[in-house]
């Protein structure tokens, strides 16, 4: 669930990208207590028709959905002005955009959240280790980090098609004749790692991408009929977990050596902590966060999951690289705190962003 006691990230104001294509729904907060919804209803309607307005006169807050979402954008943007024209009673209304219903939800309130992106810190991290799966989300984030010069060693696992890649097809796949050698590339990205040097405490992380497309059982019509084919999946999916494994296992002298925390990045897939999909419910992402397995006696090596809510890559990467730079520059109380957690990656509630939090 959410995590308590973390600092969050700074919000700002969403600037328009495709994750808000579909979104013709604002918020608004700000309004006096003598407005009128048929005030609000004429300062909105200056953008474009709407749909529908939600609104109690005495609140001070509310949303609205227009019919057009060109029109959602255009107000959003005037409420951004320093001249802004969204006044009412000479009071300034505030108006963003609430965030759509991307595909994946998992969240069932997501519609109710204020599409406001995290604005990332200042301070830069001194090296973040990012491995795992290949995703948008992940290379997302690897950008944010380092917009901020953030010194980022990444691997990639990317599985190959060579059915339908022609190029992969012509590679030649190496064979691995010992036992581990396998983990050979990883530790050659540990040993890189440890050639970065800053001054004071240091500032690291190491960050685990999991893979987002699992096979499930709702893909197979009959699964209980289908005993191999659902154990297939089975296999697949437990790559995921032996994944994790490597991730811990080849990290765990570089994250002791510098109190680094080690992230999982959890696909919406697997949000729940009692999965009932056969094909799924034994991977292990979830339950190897919540054993917390770094942990030494002065309470450092601390694990935490980052649980996906959505497929909406740009604001997963957002998020992701916020969560992960805020918890890394916080106090060891807070991060004792936040140990062995999984915390969801989502916007602001409609509740919280008009109290301003």
């Amino acid at each position: 669930g959410p995590a308590v006691g973390i600092q969050l990230p700074i919000m700002v104001a969403s600037e328009v990208s495709n994750d808000l294509s579909l979104s013709n729904k604002v918020l608004f907060r700000g309004v006096p207590e003598n407005s009128s919804a048929e005030d609000v209803t004429a300062l909105l309607q200056k953008f474009g028709p709407l749909e529908c307005l939600c609104y109690e006169k005495g609140r001070g807050n509310g949303s609205a959905e227009f019919l057009f979402c060109g029109s959602a954008e255009s107000a959003e943007e005037e409420s951004m002005r320093r001249d802004s024209s969204l006044v009412l009673a000479g009071q300034p209304v505030q108006v963003v955009r609430g965030a759509p219903r991307w595909e994946g939800s998992t969240d069932t309130g997501a519609f109710q959240q204020a599409f406001v992106k995290p604005m990332q810190s200042s301070e830069p991290l001194d090296v973040v280790i990012v491995r795992g799966q290949s995703s948008a989300a992940g290379i997302g984030m690897v950008a944010e980090l380092a917009k901020t010069k953030t010194t980022t060693l990444v691997i990639w696992d990317r599985h190959h098609r060579p059915r339908d890649e022609v190029k992969v097809a012509a590679l030649k796949k190496k064979t691995f004749t010992e036992v581990f050698s396998e983990q050979e590339p990883d530790k050659a990205v540990m040993e890189k790692a440890g050639e970065f040097f800053s001054v004071g405490a240091p500032k690291c992380a190491l960050v685990h991408l999991a893979e987002e497309k699992l096979k499930t059982e709702a893909q197979l019509q009959t699964p209980l009929s289908r005993v191999n084919d659902l154990m297939d999946s089975c296999r697949h999916n437990h790559l995921e977990t032996i994944g994790n494994f490597n991730a811990f296992k080849i990290y765990k002298p570089w994250v002791h050596a510098n109190r680094a925390c080690t992230f999982v990045l959890i696909p919406p897939k697997l949000c729940y902590e009692w999965d009932d999909d056969l094909a799924t419910c034994t991977t292990g992402s979830r339950r190897i966060v919540r054993s917390d397995p770094l942990r030494l006696p002065d309470g450092s090596g601390w694990t935490l999951g980052l649980q996906l809510t959505h497929s909406a890559a740009g604001v997963n990467a957002a998020l992701a690289s916020a969560t992960v730079t805020s918890v890394v520059l916080a106090d060891d109380a807070t991060k004792h705190q936040l140990a062995g957690r999984c915390l969801e990656l989502s916007m602001p509630v409609f509740s919280s962003w008009v109290k301003g939090d």
